[in-house]
């Protein structure tokens, strides 16, 4: 008998978190925080109680697991770097005397959002490699399969138990032509499929979006077919995308110094992924320049200032229009350098589906539409599967159950029915909202 908890992830997106349960022991599937909700507090998050993130709903509320199951935990296995599956993990992993098991870059990233937060983990760490599996306990062990995604070394999940196979998808998406890394592993997701997957755990992100979810090649000829034939040759040129997409920000580098431009990257949060790359021996972004410290960015717009704008390229944080972000402080007019008419800012993203983000990101566009910026929206392929990939997806693994996961409700409840489409009765689509737990025999 295996019980599946949804802790977080089930009722909207973000603060992703599951327990499954196996006989007298269980494992932990992401800690993960809402970002959203993050980004509307106006304070020093990091100097927030736990009991504080949780009523301001940032912490995914694992009260009832940790009283259930607490000393069954024998592992926390993360899937990959995002905040929604791992900003938590400093927070709450200390409650449970069980390792956190996630790859080098996740770890990397996890080592400086600790320091970030101010909050020492005491949990052992097993670094564990996209490919390689791990045995956590007598009824559990952990296979990361290799995924392509919108960060570094992200995984599936295909946790082994003596009552079958669960597959944890969040996230993952189809790239075929990838501009770094193989493909996601096809061949071990149809072995896995052929010999038997009890239940699949499916990200519903983007399931309700027909088609599938293009390349990151398709991006890369986007950002450079626009950067190499601007008309604009003077203006400033700003990119703005997410700090943990290092493969779209080396492949912005490449294109900035194509153009002749050198590449300036600012913010804390690209500090932290790119330094993360870094050391984790994946992308080396050693030599970048990076401007993420008070004294760093004055020093950086001083050069610009003395050199000249059209000689560099800016990357910076903000795209989601969070405020105090260095994009968001720009069109503020709190940097040393201002917009000016016909300067130009490129949103290599897309706004995510919440409340708050959507809000921010229109008052950033108000301001910078106020002050003549040239805005290109929309250089960006998802992460994130769209329904066609999933519906692949389905066909490789023919899982006894399906649960959707890592949406809100309308788009749990279009996974059920894609799950339908492919044949599955009501009694095999399991779905759950946050506090709930089901059992499968």
């Amino acid at each position: 008998m295996i019980e599946i908890y949804a802790v977080g992830g089930y009722s909207g997106i973000g603060k992703n978190m599951t327990a499954i349960r196996c006989g007298n022991e269980a494992v932990i599937i992401d800690m993960g925080i809402d970002v959203s909700k993050l980004m509307d507090y106006e304070g020093e998050s990091s100097e927030l109680s736990n009991n504080k993130l949780l009523e301001l709903g940032v912490l995914p509320d694992d009260r009832e697991v940790l009283k259930t199951l607490g000393p069954m935990v024998k592992g926390i296995i993360c899937s990959h770097a995002h905040l929604d599956h791992l900003g938590a993990i400093a927070k709450i992993s200390n409650t449970y005397t069980a390792p956190i098991i996630l790859t080098p870059f996740s770890f990397e990233v996890l080592k400086n959002l600790e320091k970030n937060q101010k909050e020492r983990i005491r949990n052992k760490i097993i670094r564990l490699n996209p490919g390689k599996s791990f045995v956590v306990s007598k009824n559990f062990r952990i296979e990361f399969i290799y995924a392509t995604h919108s960060t570094l070394q992200s995984v599936i999940i295909a946790i082994h138990t003596p009552e079958g196979v669960l597959i944890y998808t969040n996230d993952f998406k189809f790239d075929d032509n990838p501009t770094y890394g193989s493909k996601t592993n096809y061949d071990r997701l149809k072995q896995l499929g052929n010999s038997g997957v009890l239940a699949l755990i499916d990200d519903s992100t983007r399931i309700d979006n027909p088609g599938r979810t293009f390349s990151e090649s398709i991006v890369r000829e986007m950002i450079k077919d626009l950067l190499l034939n601007l008309k604009s040759k003077k203006k400033l040129v700003v990119l703005t995308t997410f700090a943990s997409h290092c493969i779209r920000i080396s492949n912005i580098m490449e294109i900035s110094k194509k153009m002749g431009r050198t590449p300036i990257i600012f913010g804390r949060s690209m500090r932290n992924y790119l330094q993360a790359s870094t050391n984790a021996k994946l992308i080396d972004f050693s030599k970048a320049k990076i401007a993420s410290f008070n004294n760093e960015v004055a020093e950086a717009f001083s050069k610009i200032r003395r050199i000249g704008k059209d000689k560099f390229l800016l990357v910076m944080t903000g795209n989601q229009g969070e405020p105090g972000s260095m994009l968001s402080r720009m069109a503020n007019d709190e940097l040393p350098i201002r917009f000016e008419q016909d300067d130009l800012v490129v949103f290599c993203s897309e706004t995510i589906p919440t409340i708050e983000c959507k809000k921010n990101r229109a008052a950033l566009e108000s301001k910078l539409k106020t002050k003549g910026v040239r805005m290109y929206l929309d250089f960006h392929a998802s992460g994130h599967a769209a329904r066609e990939d999933h519906r692949d997806l389905i066909k490789m693994l023919k899982p006894k159950f399906y649960i959707p996961s890592h949406g809100t409700p309308d788009k749990l409840k279009s996974g059920a029915e894609l799950a339908k489409e492919e044949g599955y009765k009501a009694s095999n689509i399991k779905m759950l909202k946050n506090g709930e737990k089901i059992i499968l025999k």
